[in-house]
């Protein structure tokens, strides 16, 4: 019997240290209840694609708060950089339409919208970074106008789609201010109705290079 009275007061001291302990902590939460900007942030990534086999680079921009250093939110962009061609478009233009484009038809695309980024195991130098864009874009044929330079160009076709980007980082911290981050993400887009291109040619995998500035306290 006396073990047992033992027992059962050790047991009744454990559960009153854990719920003491438990008092002092703070319930887990996916946002703290005051929802601190605890700084800010700017992203310049460089992305590698591939669009109707062609090789394309973007560049893509972000910027915005952090809140409770853990998620970066903003606005963001992008846009390809690559001429991509379309032969069998420049044919169809041609044969139903007798526009000649004397081979400078390009497609291209842009895209921009809210820009969420969840930073997991912030604390190590090494961490994981999930950016997410969630926006709207535009997409057209184009080619340069006769006698006039490259930057003026005669649009053929065009429309507006959805834009929805999840990606997934490995962030490096190099000094407190300043990471860098290497990863892919995934373009999704709603069907383009473009003569002659696929309804999904801009629903593409990205490899990413991302370099980061910001007022990173901790």
């Amino acid at each position: 019997m006396p073990a047992l009275i033992r027992s059962a007061t050790l047991f009744a001291l454990l559960l009153l240290v854990a719920a003491g302990h438990a008092q002092d902590r703070q319930p887990r939460a996916l946002f703290n209840d005051s929802l601190a900007i605890t700084g800010g942030f700017f992203d310049l990534t460089f992305k590698y694609t591939e669009v109707m086999k062609t090789d394309v680079m973007q560049f893509a921009l972000a910027g915005g708060i952090t809140l409770d250093h853990v998620w970066n939110i903003g606005l963001g962009g992008s846009f390809a950089a690559s001429a991509i061609k379309n032969p069998e478009f420049e044919q169809f233009l041609r044969d139903s339409a007798s526009i000649d484009t004397q081979g400078g038809l390009e497609l291209r695309y842009g895209y921009g919208g809210v820009f969420i980024q969840p930073i997991l195991f912030r604390h190590s130098v090494v961490h994981l970074a999930v950016p997410v864009l969630i926006g709207v874009g535009g997409v057209n044929y184009s080619f340069p106008a006769p006698f006039g330079s490259n930057s003026q160009r005669n649009r053929v076709e065009g429309q507006a789609f959805f834009a929805f980007e999840p990606g997934l980082d490995v962030e490096i911290t190099i000094v407190r201010g300043f990471r860098i981050a290497v990863g892919g993400s995934y373009l999704y887009t709603s069907d383009l109705s473009l003569p002659q291109t696929a309804p999904d040619v801009l629903r593409t995998a990205s490899a990413r290079l991302s370099l980061k500035v910001g007022g990173f306290t901790r």
